[in-house]
């Protein structure tokens, strides 16, 4: 909500609005979905002026593709504390680790997240070069860590890291889209120890 504070610089006040909109966009994308959300709707639940959200962010499209590089953000940090320093099958297993924990602690977050990749597929999406980019950076660290996992003696010298690293993103990418529309069916901490074995049954050096 908005902040009367005369000790903020523009710049702060800037950020503390921003934020606001990111977070009501969250929200509203979660009750309405993206289609319906209208930037209006943004401005007045974050406390501002209807038009300051197409002020500041342009169009609608623009500000879903703040909100997928913010929510992100705060995944690749969640990532890099749990994946750490490890390589290969390691880090593989790490990462579903972390992304089950992600879901489970800011399910919000996981979601609308997932909303917005989903919508990023439509031609007309604004974002989609974002969420492109995004999806390419993901299979670019997998295929990094089946690499240094071979140079390790880890995985199989024979195995190709940007085929692995395409089936892994493919993997992750279905099992939260199943998670997002069965949460109460669908058993991801399963699903992950399921995949997990079939990483080191098929990826681990003899």
């Amino acid at each position: 909500m908005q902040q009367n504070n005369a000790s903020l610089t523009q710049a702060e006040r800037t950020a503390l609005s921003d934020k606001a909109m990111l977070e009501a966009a969250m929200a509203l994308v979660l009750e309405h979905g993206p289609d319906k959300t209208t930037l209006a709707m943004i401005g007045d639940k974050a406390g501002y002026s209807r038009g300051l959200a197409t002020y500041r962010f342009g169009s609608k499209g623009g500000l879903y593709d703040a909100l997928c590089k913010s929510i992100s953000r705060h995944w690749l940090e969640y990532l890099k504390q749990g994946v750490g320093d490890k390589v290969g099958i390691d880090a593989m297993c790490a990462a579903l680790d972390t992304i089950y924990k992600f879901e489970q602690e800011l399910p919000d977050e996981a979601r609308a997240l997932q909303i917005l990749y989903s919508g990023a597929a439509s031609p007309s999406a604004e974002y989609q070069q974002t969420a492109v980019g995004i999806r390419r950076r993901q299979k670019s660290d997998v295929a990094e860590w089946v690499r240094r996992g071979q140079d390790a003696g880890q995985v199989r010298d024979d195995v190709i890291a940007d085929e692995v690293a395409a089936q892994y993103v493919a993997y992750i990418s279905g099992m939260t889209y199943l998670w997002m529309m069965s949460p109460d069916s669908f058993d991801f901490s399963v699903a992950n120890e399921v995949m997990k074995r079939h990483l080191r049954d098929s990826l681990t050096a003899v």
